[in-house]
């Protein structure tokens, strides 16, 4: 399962941007993952500069 670390996020839009369900995205402000349409492809993991997105099992 992929997560977001909301202290390291600085809410860039980046990980919105590019994931390719549109699993992630902006609500009050804060980025969250819908993990019932996420993929785990990590395409957050990998552009993320700030390393908020990560993998917990």
């Amino acid at each position: 399962m992929i997560q977001i670390d909301t202290e390291k996020c600085a809410r860039c839009g980046g990980c919105v941007d590019l994931c390719p369900t549109t699993a992630i995205a902006f609500e009050d402000d804060v980025v969250v993952i819908d993990s019932q349409i996420c993929l785990e492809c990590e395409t957050c993991v990998k552009v993320c500069p700030m390393r908020a997105p990560h993998r917990v099992e």
